[in-house]
C-alpha cells in the first residue's frame, strides 16, 4: 500500500515538474486525414501529377547546459509530400528522386502505394550526392547551412502510383556567429502541379518573434492553441498556414515568381536576454509590419564608412594619381575624375591581388582573396549567388563603397550609397526584411547619376548590373547626418546592350565545310557571358599597370588607424601562366560555338578590346573557324541553312502560344544584330532569299532581316530588339509576334542553283 501511494505522489511531482518546463514538440508527429486520400477531384483527372498533400514544418529550440541557455538555437525541419502519378510524363519524371538535407543528419523516407494499396518502401541507402540544380517539386522553402542535394532512382514506378515521403534535418545555429535574425523564409505557395492541401508550420520556443507578411492572396498566419505547449518557464507556440484546392502554376519565361503568385515571407527572430520584451514574452508574436526607413539608414549607412589598411591603401595610391594628373591638365570635370577614381582604385586592387602582400585573414576577405572565393562558392550552394564570372576577382562591397566615397571626397565630389530592393524579391513597399536590400554607390555629377557596383577584374566605370535594371531604393549621404530619400535605380535602353556579329563565309571547294571570319561586339549587359572568357589570359594587368602607374610616394602615416600596405608597384605584369590561359580560352571559345554549330575546326582568336574601359566599353574580338552539316546536296544543286547562322531562337511551346498567365519580367532591354556576308561559289545563283525577308516591329520588340544578292556576295543582315525589361502580360501577342519571326527566320534554307 505504501509502495503505490508513493508511486502516485512521484507521478503527482513529475507531472508538476513539466508544467513548470514545457517539453518542445517534435516535427512529424501528426500525419493529418489529408495524407490518407488516394483520389484527385475530377477535375485533375487529365493533370499528370497531381500534389495530394505537402506539409512542411520547422522547430526552433534553444539547447540548455545546465540551469542556463547556450547561444544555440536547434532548428528541426520536417517535410512530407504525397503526390499521384498520372500519366507516362509523370512516371518518367518522377522515376528520379531528388532531395536536399541540411545539417549532418539529414535523411530521407521514401514508400509507393500502387493502385492495389500495396505499400513499397524504398532503400534509401542507394542515394548518390547530386552536384547539379534539381527539379523545383523538390526543393525546400529554407536553405542555410551544410546542404547537400542527393538522388535516388526509383524503380517501377507507374502510371496510378501514389509517392510519399518524407525528410527530417537537424542544424544548430549558433547566435554568436550567425546572429539573432534567422535566415528568412521567402517563398511562393504556388506549385508546377496542382495541390489538393498543403501546410506550412512553425513553432518556436519563448523569446522568439515572428516577421510575416503574405502577398498576392497567400493564406494568412494563424496561431495553433492546441499544438502549443505553455509552461512557467518555457512555453512552444505554433502558427501555421494552409491551403487547398490550388491550381498549378505554368513556368513561363521571364517571370518572377515571388511578384506573380501568391508568396510569403517569414522570419524568426530571437530576442536578446536582455531585452526588455523578451521578459514580457510568455509566447512567440506575429509581428506584420514593413520595414523602417529608419532601420535602412542605421543598418547601412556604415557600409561607406568601414575604413582599414585595404581601404587607405586603396585610397592613398589613388588620390595621389588623380592629383598628378589634375595638375597635369588631364581631368577637365568632375566626370573625368569620378571615372579615373574608378578606374584607379581597380588598378590598385588587381595590384594588390597579383603582387601585393597580404597580412591577415580579415584582409584576404577584404581584398577578394582564396576565402572569399571559398565563401562565394557556398553563397552558391544556398542560392544567394553573385553574378561571377571566369577569373573573376571582385572587391568587397564596402571595402569599395567606403574607399570609393573617401576618394572622390577628397577631390570634393560627394557620393552616395544606394539601397535597393532585388526586382525578383519586390517592389520597395514589399521589402519585409533589411537582409533582401542590397546597395551599391550612386555618384552626381552636372551630366549624370553613376550607379556603380563593387568592381571585379571586368567590370567597366558605371557599368550596372542588370540586376539593378528599374529597381527601386533610397540614396544616403554623407555630407550631411541623417540624409536618406527615395530614388529610383538606373534603366538602360536596347541602344545600350547590344550583340553583334560580323561574319565573312566561303565555302569550299567540295561545298561541304563553311570557312568563317566573326568579328563579335558587345555593349553594355550584354558583355557579362563573355567578356571573362575573351581576357581569360589577363593581359589587361599589363594596361592596367602602365596606365595607372605612380611611382612609390611617401603614402604611409604614422598613425596606425591610417597605415598603408607597401605596394610593389611596376608598370607591367608577368603573366607566369599566360600560355596555359591562352589554351584554356580558346577551350572555351569552342566550346561557345558548339553550343550551337557543328564546329568542325577552331582556328584562331584575336582580341581587339578588351571592353574595361571608356563610357561605352566595348567587348570586342576576331575569330577564324570552320563549320559542317550547314549544306546538303540536292541533285545539282545544293541547299544552305542560311537561318541557322543568326544562332538558336526561342521556339515558343503552343501553350505559350495560346496564353500568358504572369507579367513580364526581361532583365534588360537589347539589341542582337547578325550582319552575315557569303561568297556565292562560282558558277551558282541564289533562291528563296524571299523567305529571310521579314519584319515584325511593336512597341515590344522587333525581327527585321533582309537578304540579298550583289554581284558574287550573299549579304543577310538580322536585328532583333527586345525594347523593355516589363510589360504587362495583355502585351504578350506582341512578344508572339518578333520571337515567332525569329524562329521562322532560323528555320530558313536558301538554295544554290547551278547556273
Amino acid at each position: 500500500m505504501r509502495q503505490i501511494v508513493f508511486c502516485c505522489l512521484l507521478f503527482l511531482i513529475n507531472t508538476a515538474g513539466n508544467l513548470l518546463k514545457a517539453q518542445p514538440p517534435s516535427v512529424g508527429e501528426t500525419i493529418e486525414p489529408e495524407f490518407s486520400v488516394v483520389a484527385v477531384p475530377d477535375k485533375w483527372s487529365k493533370e499528370s501529377a497531381v500534389v495530394i498533400g505537402q506539409k512542411t514544418e520547422y522547430i526552433f529550440t534553444r539547447l540548455a547546459s545546465g540551469k542556463k541557455y547556450t547561444t544555440v538555437v536547434r532548428i528541426l525541419e520536417y517535410i512530407h509530400k504525397r503526390i499521384k502519378i498520372q500519366d507516362k510524363n509523370a512516371q518518367e519524371k518522377f522515376s528520379t528522386f531528388y532531395y536536399v538535407t541540411m545539417g549532418k543528419d539529414g535523411k530521407a523516407e521514401y514508400r509507393i502505394i500502387k493502385a492495389n494499396g500495396k505499400r513499397v518502401d524504398i532503400d534509401m541507402k542507394n542515394a548518390i550526392e547530386e552536384e547539379n540544380d534539381i527539379p523545383a517539386i523538390y526543393k525546400p522553402i529554407y536553405y542555410r547551412l551544410g546542404i547537400k542535394y542527393f538522388k535516388i532512382a526509383i524503380p517501377d514506378l507507374e502510371v496510378g502510383d501514389i509517392i510519399d515521403y518524407n525528410l527530417r534535418s537537424t542544424i544548430n545555429w549558433d547566435m554568436r556567429e550567425n546572429g539573432i535574425g534567422f535566415t528568412p523564409f521567402i517563398f511562393s505557395l504556388s506549385n508546377t502541379y496542382s495541390t489538393m492541401y498543403q501546410q506550412y508550420r512553425f513553432v518556436m520556443a519563448n523569446g522568439m518573434k515572428v516577421k510575416f507578411r503574405g502577398f498576392n492572396g497567400a493564406s494568412n498566419l494563424k496561431m495553433d492553441s492546441k499544438a502549443s505547449v505553455f509552461g512557467e518557464k518555457e512555453s512552444y507556440v505554433a502558427y501555421y498556414m494552409l491551403d487547398k484546392d490550388r491550381e498549378k502554376t505554368t513556368e513561363e519565361r521571364w517571370s518572377y515568381e515571388l511578384r506573380n503568385t501568391p508568396s510569403v515571407k517569414f522570419r524568426v527572430i530571437m530576442l536578446a536576454d536582455n531585452d526588455p520584451d523578451s521578459k514580457e514574452l510568455g509566447m512567440a508574436t506575429v509581428d506584420r509590419t514593413f520595414i523602417d526607413i529608419d532601420d535602412v539608414y542605421k543598418r547601412y549607412v556604415g557600409a561607406a564608412l568601414y575604413r582599414t589598411t585595404t581601404v587607405n591603401t586603396l585610397v592613398a595610391y589613388t588620390t595621389e594619381y588623380i592629383a598628378k594628373k589634375k595638375a597635369e591638365g588631364l581631368l577637365k570635370n568632375d566626370d573625368d575624375v569620378i571615372r579615373e577614381c574608378y578606374y584607379c582604385l581597380r588598378k590598385v586592387f588587381l595590384e594588390m591581388y597579383y603582387k601585393g602582400p597580404v597580412h591577415s585573414e580579415l584582409e584576404k576577405y577584404m581584398t577578394g582573396k582564396k576565402l572569399y572565393k571559398k565563401i562565394l562558392k557556398q553563397q552558391e550552394k544556398e542560392e544567394q549567388k553573385k553574378e561571377e564570372r571566369e577569373d573573376e576577382i571582385r572587391i568587397n562591397n564596402v571595402v569599395f563603397a567606403t574607399s570609393l566615397r573617401t576618394a572622390l571626397a577628397s577631390q570634393g565630389i560627394q557620393s552616395e550609397l544606394f539601397v535597393y530592393m532585388p526586382r525578383r524579391l519586390g517592389a520597395w513597399r514589399d521589402a519585409v526584411f533589411l537582409d533582401e536590400l542590397d546597395f551599391v554607390m550612386k555618384v552626381k555629377s552636372k551630366r549624370k547619376n553613376y550607379f556603380i557596383e563593387a568592381f571585379n577584374n571586368f567590370d567597366a566605370f558605371a557599368s550596372a548590373y542588370s540586376y539593378l535594371e528599374g529597381v527601386e531604393g533610397y540614396s544616403i549621404g554623407y555630407d550631411e547626418p541623417n540624409k536618406y530619400y527615395k530614388t529610383p535605380g538606373p534603366v538602360s535602353t536596347y541602344q545600350d546592350n547590344i550583340s553583334r556579329k560580323d561574319y565573312s563565309m566561303r565555302f569550299t571547294d567540295a561545298m561541304d565545310i563553311i570557312n568563317i571570319e566573326r568579328i563579335s561586339l558587345f555593349t553594355g549587359h550584354e558583355k557579362s557571358e563573355m567578356v571573362g572568357i575573351a581576357n581569360l589570359e589577363r593581359g589587361y594587368l599589363n594596361k592596367d599597370f602602365e596606365k595607372y602607374y605612380n611611382p612609390p610616394g611617401q603614402k604611409g602615416k604614422k598613425k596606425k588607424e591610417d597605415e598603408v600596405i607597401d605596394i610593389t608597384t611596376s608598370t607591367g605584369y608577368d603573366n607566369p601562366d599566360r600560355e596555359e590561359k591562352l589554351k584554356e580560352r580558346k577551350e572555351l571559345m569552342e566550346k561557345d560555338i558548339k553550343k550551337e554549330f557543328d564546329l568542325e575546326k577552331y582556328s584562331e582568336f584575336e582580341l581587339l578590346d578588351n571592353g574595361r574601359y571608356g563610357d561605352t566599353a566595348t567587348l570586342k574580338y576576331k575569330e577564324t573557324f570552320s563549320l559542317k552539316k550547314m549544306i546538303s546536296r540536292a541533285g545539282r544543286n545544293f541547299i544552305f541553312d542560311a537561318g541557322k547562322l543568326i544562332g538558336g531562337q526561342i521556339k515558343l511551346e503552343e501553350k505559350e502560344l495560346l496564353e500568358r498567365q504572369t507579367d513580364i519580367w526581361l532583365s534588360n532591354a537589347r539589341t542582337i544584330e547578325n550582319n552575315i556576308t557569303i561568297d556565292i561559289p562560282a558558277g551558282y545563283t541564289v533562291e528563296g532569299l524571299q523567305e529571310l525577308n521579314m519584319s515584325v516591329d511593336n512597341e515590344s520588340g522587333a525581327f527585321i532581316s533582309t537578304a540579298k544578292a550583289e554581284g558574287d556576295k550573299l549579304i543577310i543582315s538580322t536585328r532583333k530588339l527586345y525594347k523593355k525589361n516589363f510589360d504587362k502580360k495583355d502585351l504578350w501577342p506582341n512578344y508572339v509576334a518578333f520571337l515567332e519571326a525569329g524562329y521562322k527566320f532560323s528555320q530558313a534554307k536558301i538554295v544554290l542553283k547551278k547556273k
